[in-house]
């Protein structure tokens, strides 16, 4: 919009080159710079008006077909360049409902261009790197520009400015990506695209010790950036995104300063333990493990560990949430890692543990009074006494008056929020999501216990006679909710007694124990599902029949003989049935099915689900750990979260061996020189120059399948035949060796040679 004045720009250019160039600048430059400029003032000259002219024709002319031209224009359009370029047509394998997507969004584009140019060359710069991520050939998209323009120019004749501005505009397009295609395929991309870890090593072995972890992080053109690891990732290049992983996490050293990339690949991927916990799971491990330096030195039977787990615990100043997706993740394999063992560990003593038992504090007080009040002062001998009365009296009404409003309030707050928010379940009785877990739905239980309670107290039905006898139960109307209250009081002390379960979390060992508990309860409810449905047959069976029994005469009465000589404590004999043979043969069946059949069945499936749960047992204690951890992570104040974070010194420099100082942004503990032996130096360090501009001088690693082909071949070979040539197979061996280096250094500094240029 607006007049351009272009000889402005060309003395501001002038001057610039002037300024960087004060040296070297001479007349001779001037002149050639100016020559440059007159040609490329008279090339824009002519076209800078000229879009102003072709916008609102080419917008009239798409205006004009209908749904149908445009698809039959785009059907044509593939059928043409597949025609002239058939190597496209590997390339574009999506259903026919894609390919009329790419074709309309190609065609929409040149429309989108004349209306926002910066915006529109910002998009078609990121489509442009998502490309060198599919690897398309550039030399596919000049031909598939030049289709359109056919196309369109048959469907169009006599249009000519519409079609000038179209084919200027999607050429246009097509340069651009061309040259974002071109500046973004590095070697690196090549390697991903080839899922090679061994490209991919050799590839980044060209890049400079200062400037390593950046050609895997990040590839930028102009303003447009894309990650080769994210990339890798997401285009499911499994091997080569872990090798990109290994690489970045590799401890390399010269003698003036450590390299080590785990604060580039954060700083660069912050969610790198969401992105794997959602998209490859299967790398996680790599990237922890990468995570741990160990000495291979003991001093004293123990050993030097560092453990670099700055980034796991805070993220601009708040909680990371790596261990929250790994807790969402379910999987008891990568929880027992050693870096996430040592991150809840830490967590739980340094801030959980004081918040846990805090929170805590008041639940234990109400067990206390609760079982005070209802199963130990009503009880004693003296129970009958005004003071027992009043003690008794006080303790059950700070269970109304202190526990159950507590249980209120908790639970009035969750289920107000979850329907603000919308966090309930989908249908006709939507319900608060957080009454999913188990402990919440026995609080909410157990809330409404009290409440039951409360109502049917009779010491309060017997409030009237407490200016003169004091606090009782013993009046008619007290009696008459007796029989009510103490089952009510029996169940509400049963789920105190399974809330306090909860602080087995003290213990792995013990919440572990618990979880196995747990989990096997699933068989015996299979195997009470069986046992009530033969508990039935049978039992109605046996009613039926006319018999003098009298224990086993009606149904309820039979099968509660039934039950009771299933679990052994039927005092009966069978000997009183002798002359009755058909109820004898029906309790001697009902017995080889339960007691013989069922209950041995039910031993075997809980030895099978102790078997399957006890390897993972740790692990399923370890991920209930974590979930408190995370959720008392979230209430944590920000003031004692930041102090917690100032305590682990994350800024102090780790040693690795004593004198060595390394690399900060870590934890370093001593464990027992026996429990992870290691004789290898997990620190690659090298000698001679100590330039960031240098490469590493890395050693080419064989790769493993070209060594078992080899291996192969050699056993192919006749005994004789090895046995003529093992005086000369060292030789041999290293001059093939020789020629291997000199291939691969012919090649990799072609490579760097083209991603130089």
């Amino acid at each position: 919009e607006g007049d351009v004045t272009l000889s402005m720009y060309k003395s501001a250019m002038l001057a610039a080159l002037r300024s960087m160039l004060p040296k070297t600048w001479d007349p001779h430059h001037e002149t050639a710079w100016n020559w440059l400029w007159e040609i490329v003032d008279k090339n824009l000259r002519e076209v800078l008006s000229k879009p102003r002219v072709w916008q609102p024709e080419l917008a009239r002319l798409m205006a004009r077909y209908s749904d149908k031209e445009k698809e039959a224009m785009r059907d044509e359009v593939y059928v043409r360049f597949f025609q002239v370029a058939p190597s496209g047509q590997e390339y574009f394998k999506q259903s026919n409902t894609r390919l009329h997507f790419i074709a309309s969004r190609a065609m929409d584009m040149t429309g989108e261009l004349f209306n926002d140019p910066w915006e529109m060359t910002e998009l078609i710069s990121a489509l442009g790197l998502r490309h060198v991520g599919y690897g398309i050939p550039t030399e596919l998209v000049g031909p598939f520009a030049n289709c359109f323009v056919e196309v369109l120019r048959e469907n169009a004749p006599g249009e000519d400015a519409a079609l000038e501005g179209f084919e200027w505009s999607i050429k246009l397009v097509a340069k651009i990506l061309i040259r974002v295609i071109q500046e973004g395929s590095t070697i690196v991309m090549k390697a991903i695209n080839a899922n090679s870890a061994l490209q991919l090593r050799k590839a980044i072995a060209l890049a400079p010790r200062g400037e390593r972890a950046q050609w895997l992080l990040c590839i930028q053109v102009g303003t447009q950036r894309i990650s080769p690891l994210s990339w890798s990732i997401e285009s499911g290049s499994i091997e080569a995104a872990r090798a990109m992983i290994q690489d970045l996490l590799t401890i390399r050293a010269d003698r003036d300063r450590y390299y080590y990339g785990v604060d580039a690949l954060f700083q660069a991927h912050p969610d790198i333990v969401e992105r794997l916990c959602s998209d490859a799971i299967q790398l996680l491990g790599t990237l922890l493990d990468g995570l741990v330096w160990r000495s291979k030195r003991t001093i004293n039977s123990a050993r030097r560990v560092n453990f670099y787990i700055k980034h796991l615990v805070v993220r601009e100043g708040k909680f990371a949430g790596a261990l929250n997706a790994i807790c969402v993740s379910q999987d008891v394999k990568i929880i027992s890692n050693q870096v996430l063992v040592l991150l809840s560990d830490t967590l739980w003593a340094g801030v959980v543990r004081r918040q846990f038992v805090l929170s805590k504090v008041g639940f234990l007080f109400s067990l206390v009074v609760f079982m005070l009040s209802q199963a130990i002062l009503p009880k004693i001998q003296t129970a009958d006494e005004l003071n027992m009365r009043i003690a008794v009296f006080a303790g059950r009404s700070i269970n109304y008056g202190f526990s159950m409003l507590r249980l209120l309030l908790f639970h009035w707050r969750r289920i107000y929020k979850a329907y603000r928010t919308g966090a309930v379940t989908k249908g006709r009785c939507p319900v608060p999501l957080y009454l999913k877990d188990e402990d919440a739905r026995m609080g909410l239980l157990l809330l409404l216990l009290l409440m039951a309670m409360c109502a049917s107290e009779p010491m309060f039905y017997c409030a009237y006679e407490i200016p003169v006898t004091g606090p009782s139960e013993k009046c008619r109307e007290g009696q008459e909710m007796m029989q009510v209250y103490i089952i009510l009081s029996m169940a509400a002390m049963v789920l105190h007694w399974l809330l306090v379960i909860n602080l087995s979390v003290f213990a792995t060992q013990l919440a572990a124990f618990v979880l196995v508990i747990r989990e096997v309860f699933g068989e015996v409810g299979k195997f009470m599902v069986a046992i009530i449905f033969i508990l039935i047959t049978f039992s109605s069976a046996i009613a039926s029949l006319r018999h003098d029994v009298a224990e086993l005469s009606t149904l309820p009465k039979a099968a509660n003989c039934l039950f009771a000589t299933t679990v052994g404590i039927y005092e009966g004999d069978y000997r009183e049935m002798l002359h009755q043979p058909a109820l004898l043969g029906a309790v001697f069946m009902f017995i080889t099915v339960s007691a013989i059949l069922l209950i041995n069945l039910l031993i075997a499936q809980l030895n099978c689900s102790y078997d399957y749960v006890y390897g993972d047992m740790l692990g399923f204690a370890r991920l209930a750990r974590a979930s408190l951890i995370v959720d008392a992570m979230v209430a944590c104040p920000p003031q004692r979260f930041a102090k917690f974070v100032a305590s682990l010194r994350f800024d102090q420099l780790l040693e690795f061996d004593e004198g060595d100082v390394g690399l900060g942004g870590g934890i370093q503990i001593k464990e027992p020189g026996n429990l992870n032996p290691t004789s290898d130096d997990i620190i690659q360090r090298y000698g001679g120059t100590s330039s960031p501009e240098m490469q590493w001088p890395e050693e080419e690693k064989e790769d493993r399948y070209t060594r078992i082909k080899n291996l192969i071949m050699l056993l192919k070979k006749p005994p004789a035949e090895n046995s003529k040539q093992s005086a000369g197979s060292t030789d041999k061996t290293a001059s093939k060796e020789d020629t291997t280096f000199g291939e691969d250094s012919i090649s990799s500094s072609h490579a760097y040679s083209s991603h130089a240029h």
